[in-house]
């Protein structure tokens, strides 16, 4: 499959007035963007333009049981003809990473942010993903009929660098993105007569994205140089943090293992804290959402849908003094949320654990209770939002463009959607 490449500046207003011209005759489009905060931004300006049912969003800030649902959903108008039912004439899904992988799902016509090279050609994979109307597309609106990407989440592309946005760097780095914009030069300079050639193209992109020596315009070379310097010292200070938990060298034969594998750091800590400090990233904190009502107790969240034998799960009793019902237990535990980024940071997850701990339910954590031991409960209010380390948090369900909000409070408050 051939995929032209094309740049476009990061501008929603721009975004919106393109779509509203690529979708003249219909089609459904998949806006790829780095980080949860562009995503919800990308769809209220979209839905300004084309009406909150023609626009969907799908990220990782919904609770588990209603991120499943967004799933399923996407599967059944954009999965393959003989799983898929009624794909939209018009239709465009504003999604974070989650689009990348797992979802057999195909699309008209692709926009994304620049993200390194591997996971753009992963983006990639959604588009055109199955034939529709033979080798020529002939079912597909036939301004969508050949395969394009635009690339976006460049905050002006005729400078004489790239400069990738904010929160794309704070997830990649800015190194990792100049990269793979090197590597894609050709392609989107090249406009229609140099496409990316799926799959031949993916090994040489890919080689020239991770190469040692990095190969960009010399006009990009002290941004490069920079970016490269931030990116060692990250390196480093990686290495430095393995360094305490790395196995040391084998002993000579003969000697006992005793003491070898626990690497001078004592017994593993299987909390979020002792996760936290072995992971090559930012750990993120999961909870599970219930409801605390007025009266102090606690049910399932309100807005879950029955099952499929018709038993009612949302506003389900949720007992503090015994375990819960199988089925109470079971669906409380569904509505597992990770949150946002904010609460990866050490000082405020560290908060943030505390005030959940101070919810211990002993009567949750006996043998038979399989489903909630150990968790990390999280208690809304009747208007679904709660206080915690300093935040915000708010939940509601997965229609629309989610209506949680995750912000400190106070002057200059930080919001984000969930």
């Amino acid at each position: 499959m051939d995929v032209e490449l094309e740049r476009i500046d990061d501008d929603l207003t721009l975004l919106a007035d393109r779509l509203d011209t690529e979708l003249e005759g219909g089609g459904c489009v998949l806006v790829v963007r780095n980080t949860v905060r562009r995503v919800v931004e990308a769809a209220r300006a979209l839905r300004e333009r084309f009406g909150e049912s023609d626009v969907t969003v799908a990220h990782s800030c919904f609770i588990d049981v209603d991120r499943a649902a967004k799933d399923a959903s996407l599967l059944k108008q954009f999965g393959p003809r003989e799983k898929a039912e009624g794909r939209p004439a018009r239709h465009i899904v504003v999604a974070s990473q989650v689009a990348e992988q797992s979802l057999d799902v195909d699309f008209d016509l692709l926009v994304t942010d620049l993200c390194p090279a591997d996971l753009l050609l992963q983006r990639m994979g959604r588009l055109h993903r199955h034939q529709r109307g033979g080798e020529g597309q002939a079912e597909r609106p036939e301004r969508l009929r050949t395969a394009r990407c635009l690339v976006s989440g460049v905050v002006d592309w005729a400078a004489d660098v790239p400069e990738p946005v904010r929160g794309s760097v704070a997830v990649y780095g800015a190194y990792a993105l100049l990269r793979s914009a090197a590597a894609l030069l050709p392609h989107l300079d090249g406009g229609p007569q140099r496409p990316v050639r799926l799959p031949a193209d993916i090994s040489p992109l890919v080689q020239h994205a991770y190469a040692e020596e990095a190969a960009a315009p010399a006009s990009w070379a002290p941004d490069m140089e920079a970016a490269r310097d931030r990116y060692d010292e990250h390196r480093a200070d990686q290495a430095e943090r393995a360094a305490t938990f790395r196995l040391g060298a084998v002993a000579r034969s003969g000697r006992p293992l005793f003491g070898w594998v626990t690497a001078g750091v004592g017994d593993a800590d299987d909390t979020s804290r002792g996760k936290a400090q072995v992971r090559d990233s930012l750990e993120s904190l999961e909870v599970v959402v219930v409801q605390k009502k007025s009266d102090g107790t606690l049910t399932t969240v309100p807005w879950l849908a029955p099952d499929r034998g018709n038993s009612t799960l949302a506003g389900v009793a949720l007992p503090t003094d015994q375990v819960p019902t199988p089925l109470a237990a079971r669906t409380a535990a569904s509505c597992g949320l990770r949150l946002p980024i904010q609460f990866s940071y050490a000082e405020t997850m560290d908060l943030a654990i505390s005030e959940l701990e101070e919810l211990h339910l002993p009567a949750w954590q006996v043998k038979g209770s399989h489903w909630l031991a150990g968790q990390l409960i999280l208690p809304l209010d009747e208007d679904c939002q709660t206080q915690l380390a300093g935040f915000t948090v708010s939940a509601n369900r997965c229609t629309d463009v989610p209506r949680g909000r995750m912000g400190r409070d106070g002057p200059g408050k930080a919001t984000q959607e969930r």
